[in-house]
């Protein structure tokens, strides 16, 4: 790890990394409630993972002065997280999953299905297109 920033704000707060498990250059990784990492999982360079998120349902209110939600995030085993994607509140991520660059995952991701995009959407299963045959790729 090279410029990573590993942060478990409060007494609950841990970050664990499987065995084998590759961080790249300038990752901010967040583990408020945990952070649980896979073995073999690789996450390529400026991946941010955080799993807060704020309240600001009152406009009369500062948003600040709100507060917010912060929950577990588990990346699975064997997943790759390519170059600048995004992992917000509510969004674990399964087994074997692969997410496209710059994506931003806010929901959870199945195992090995390949997600893209902002927001994240999945667009196959690791050797099959999702609602399609076969892949010959992968």
């Amino acid at each position: 790890m090279h410029r990573v920033y590993l942060d478990t704000e409060g007494a609950d707060g841990f970050i664990e990394i499987g065995e084998r498990v590759y961080i790249g250059t300038a990752c901010l990784l967040h583990g408020h409630k945990g952070l649980v990492i896979g073995a073999d999982s690789l996450l390529a360079q400026n991946i941010t993972i955080t799993p807060y998120s704020h309240i600001f349902e009152d406009p009369d209110k500062p948003i600040i002065a709100q507060g917010g939600h912060t929950r577990m995030v588990t990346i699975g085993r064997d997943c790759y997280l390519g170059m600048s994607v995004t992992v917000l509140y509510s969004a674990d991520i399964g087994d074997g999953a692969v997410i496209g660059s710059g994506a931003v995952v806010v929901k959870p991701v199945p195992p090995y299905s390949v997600a893209v995009g902002v927001p994240a959407k999945v667009i196959r299963s690791r050797g099959r297109q999702v609602g399609g045959p076969a892949s010959r790729e992968g």
